[in-house]
């Protein structure tokens, strides 16, 4: 028989496997490869991960990250954190885009053991932290980071004092947690957290005015001296500067409307108010030296108003509404809390505004998600452009309680 012959006979496991052809980024250097890697797709890059372990360890690196931020090919991806009733375990989304009927929320991997009300988040490059919260009523100092990256949860050093609703910013690569603990003269009332070397640091004590007020909001203002800022139950605000070392008391708004979700984006700052109103301010202005603090509607929004005034898809935690029980008793006023808080969730996604607001028919409910560009116009005007709009979840069976959106949190990837 010739050679020929019985090789055409051999078994298809004697048979000699031919070895993959030489891949072209082989021959480059290892700085090009991270080059063209950062250019493809976050999609694109989960299939070429399968390639190879050395793609799979290029694809998983900080760098490849780091490497997309500095060639502005970073994409935003929006995540989500919803209570999800009867189950009383905050469970975890991340929204996919696209065409209108593929815009569905996605579940993800979630943190079995999270408090399921007061947690703060916050993103840092490419990951999301869950600081504090409330379990069975105690405050707890637990952190936890979600690696958007593989959608893995990692334990994060705790910090010195437990703590509920914070103020939460990053500045310098830095987290800062300012307030949400029991004891107001504790020196951990304010603490900072290096991600790079995995330790918590105390910041020097506010004065007494600083340390009684109740937080429910907060942001950075990205200006020159990067201060984080906290607002109270009142809209009243205070901030630290990191690069100043200093605390400081901003401005006192008139007393109109209730607004949470406070956002930076671009030169302004934007929150939603118990109306339904999308509302937007100078940042200037939180400066208690700049004058009053002066909030304006954004325009050509009024399609979606009414839906965002009548919905309730955002929490509050039960010490809140025992100090409004309380300030109701003081006052003689009669209106519910749950009427004076906005609930539409605001987050943003790059330079657009998002949106969540629910709908409820008979026993199916819809999560809606609407995302809004901006658009300075001439004199003090900026008005919103509905880029999209649809139901992102339904939910078709009976139920008591309706699902709730705990945070939404915008990642670079």
């Amino acid at each position: 028989m010739s050679n020929s012959a019985a090789s055409a006979e051999e078994p298809p496991h004697k048979k000699r496997k031919m070895s993959p052809p030489p891949s072209m980024l082989s021959s480059l250097s290892d700085d090009m490869v991270m080059s063209c890697l950062a250019r493809v797709s976050r999609s694109d890059q989960a299939a070429l991960s399968m390639v190879s372990k050395s793609y799979r360890s290029l694809v998983a690196s900080p760098d490849l990250y780091r490497t997309r931020s500095l060639l502005s090919c970073a994409e935003n991806y929006l995540y989500l954190c919803l209570l999800t009733p009867p189950d009383q375990t905050p469970r975890w989304f991340i929204l996919r885009r696209g065409k209108s009927a593929n815009r569905l929320l996605i579940p993800i991997p979630s943190w079995h053991f999270q408090p399921p009300e007061a947690s703060s988040v916050v993103a840092v490059d490419w990951g999301i932290y869950v600081i504090g919260g409330r379990i069975e009523g105690r405050r707890t100092k637990a952190v936890r980071l979600l690696d958007c990256r593989t959608h893995k949860w990692h334990r994060v050093p705790s910090m010195g004092v437990s703590r509920v609703s914070p103020a939460v910013g990053v500045v310098g690569g830095k987290i800062y947690v300012l307030g949400g603990c029991g004891d107001r003269d504790s020196s951990n009332w304010a603490e900072v957290f290096d991600p790079k070397t995995q330790t918590w640091e105390s910041l020097p004590m506010p004065d007494q005015t600083i340390r009684s007020y109740y937080i429910h909001n907060s942001l950075v203002l990205m200006d020159e001296k990067e201060k984080v800022y906290a607002v109270d139950g009142f809209d009243h605000t205070f901030y630290y500067s990191p690069s100043e070392i200093k605390w400081g008391l901003g401005n006192t708004p008139p007393r109109k409307k209730t607004r949470r979700d406070w956002c930076y984006i671009g030169k302004f700052i934007y929150s939603i108010d118990c109306k339904g109103n999308l509302c937007w301010y100078e940042p200037g202005h939180l400066d208690s030296e700049q004058g009053e603090m002066c909030w304006r509607d954004v325009k050509g929004l009024g399609s979606l108003k009414e839906s965002l005034s009548r919905f309730r898809l955002v929490p509050f935690d039960n010490r809140l509404v025992a100090m409004w029980e309380s300030e109701k008793i003081k006052t003689g006023k009669d209106k519910n809390l749950i009427d004076l808080l906005p609930g539409a969730r605001l987050s943003f996604s790059g330079p657009n505004i998002v949106l969540f607001w629910d709908v409820v028919e008979g026993d199916r409910l819809d999560i809606w998600c609407a995302e809004i560009s901006l658009e300075q116009r001439q004199g003090p005007e900026i008005w919103g452009n509905i880029q999209w709009s649809n139901a992102v979840m339904t939910v078709e069976h009976p139920f008591l309680d309706r699902y709730k959106v705990l945070h939404s949190v915008s990642v670079s990837l």
